[in-house]
């Protein structure tokens, strides 16, 4: 295991999420696909807080990790 394998595992487990969230509101309940992915970031972030040395520490990975997919999502919108 290296830190980029890490991060694909990472990344990987949150499109499996994604997948289950697509398909339980695949044109149904649309409106409340937002509470989903909110409730899917709580947990998230409830995690990192909890593994995490210290609450700054969590909150400099959240911050990183805001800004890898700000980053990617002006990469794919440009």
């Amino acid at each position: 295991m290296n830190t980029n394998k890490a991060f694909k595992c990472g990344s990987d487990a949150a499109l499996d999420a994604m997948d289950v969230l697509g398909r339980t509101f695949d044109g149904k309940h649309n409106a409340y696909a937002k509470d989903a992915l909110a409730g899917s970031l709580k947990e998230l972030m409830l995690a990192v807080y909890a593994m995490a040395p210290d609450e700054e520490t969590a909150e400099e990975l959240i911050s990183l990790a805001q800004k890898f997919a700000l980053d990617d999502w002006e990469r794919r919108n440009d």
